[in-house]
């Protein structure tokens, strides 16, 4: 397996760029003591709860992370009441919302503006709404390609009463990367048969696709290539997709290009894996054959003879001039002996006149051959008296 040239695909201004390595870092001591201090955010007296937009460390373009808070009792009440200032409007409980962002490693934070709700006006239709308990308040962070994955800290410092700050840990994904993929290798196909082909990725970086092309290193027509889009697997970096190989593909060397995307990013991993396919010649089926036997008598003086008979086939047709072997096995013993080889005529037909001197099972052997199955009788007793 190689890991090929890692090349972002082309944006809107046409350039390529290479992706860095993943870091994945801790916060500093101070941030997470600070963490400690502080409770979190959502579900506490001050937020219902805080959301945000899908944080990762960008390939190239900044990516800026949307943060929503809900703020629980944003005006103020008065006997059971939305209080109503001179102009009319909801009275603001809450004065002031800083908010910042500390990175991981950083000893201190990145100021993060949040506004707060505007008053609405007050009527007599909506004096005693429940939907003036709750106003979301908004704020954005940017992150660079040069920043460090790992837990952000979000904290929001309410000013009102006695209200105090709360933290919020933010989960910023590493840069998109192919940590491995691999192909059933070598893929063996047949002429009668379809053959599975496992493809496999991990990626980090929360891709939300990942897609992939097997083609050979020799073909130009349909058949010398396969486009696949991967599905998620049970962890959380695992893709996989399976597909099919026939006969008609053309063997030799292939090669696995893999790309992933989140978002408007997507990066191309040429050469991510090679694999060989190889054509298997199916075996050839032999035809059956059947014999059947039996005996003109089953008690018998010594030294008197019986006639051993019975007919040989090939498939539905008669096996004309099989060499057909008959064998005894002593009554009371488990061991056949091999006693004498008479050939079948042009009808498949044979016999055999033996002379038999103890008690006997007696059967019947068509040997097989590269093209056709052997095959035993059934037994028939013979009583020597």
């Amino acid at each position: 397996m190689r890991n090929g040239m890692r090349l972002l695909l082309a944006t809107a201004t046409g350039a390529a760029v290479f992706a860095s390595g993943t870091t994945t870092a801790l916060a500093s001591q101070s941030a997470l003591t600070s963490a400690r201090a502080d409770a979190r955010c959502a579900g506490s007296a001050e937020f219902s709860k805080v959301e945000w937009t899908d944080a990762f460390v960008p390939l190239k373009d900044n990516n800026e992370v949307t943060v929503t808070a809900t703020l629980k009792n944003p005006f103020k009440k008065a006997d059971g009441k939305w209080a109503k200032g001179p102009d009319g409007k909801a009275v603001p409980d809450i004065t002031a919302l800083g908010g910042e962002i500390v990175k991981p490693g950083a000893t201190t934070g990145t100021k993060v503006d949040l506004d707060l709700p505007v008053p609405p006006a007050i009527t007599t239709d909506n004096e005693q709404s429940a939907a003036l308990g709750e106003a979301k308040v908004t704020g954005k962070f940017t992150v660079t390609k040069d920043d460090k994955d790992g837990k952000w800290l979000l904290k929001l410092n309410p000013v009102r009463g006695t209200a105090q700050p709360c933290v919020e840990e933010i989960a910023v994904n590493p840069q998109l990367k192919l940590v491995g993929a691999a192909v059933t290798d070598p893929v063996v196909v047949t002429t009668n048969d379809d053959t599975k082909v496992a493809v496999k990725a991990t990626v980090a970086g929360g891709a939300t696709s990942v897609s992939a092309r097997l083609y050979s290193n020799d073909g130009n027509d349909g058949n010398d290539s396969v486009d696949l889009n991967l599905d998620k697997g049970n962890s959380a970096n695992s893709w996989y997709q399976d597909t099919w190989f026939d006969s008609d593909f053309t063997t030799g060397a292939w090669t696995l290009d893999v790309t992933i995307t989140r978002g408007n990013e997507s990066i191309k991993y040429e050469r991510a894996d090679t694999f060989s396919v190889q054509l298997k010649k199916a075996k050839k089926k032999k035809v059956k054959s059947k014999i059947s036997f039996d005996v003109n008598a089953n008690k018998v003086r010594k030294g008197k003879t019986v006639r051993l008979y019975g007919a040989v086939y090939r498939g539905s047709s008669a096996y004309a001039r099989k060499n057909v072997e008959l064998y005894y096995r002593k009554k009371g013993s488990t061991k056949w002996v091999f006693f004498a080889v008479t050939k079948a005529n042009s009808k498949g037909k044979y016999s055999k006149v033996v002379r038999p001197k103890v008690d006997a099972y007696w059967h019947a052997v068509a040997p097989g051959t590269s093209t056709t199955s052997g095959s035993t009788s059934a037994s028939e007793f013979v009583d020597v008296r």
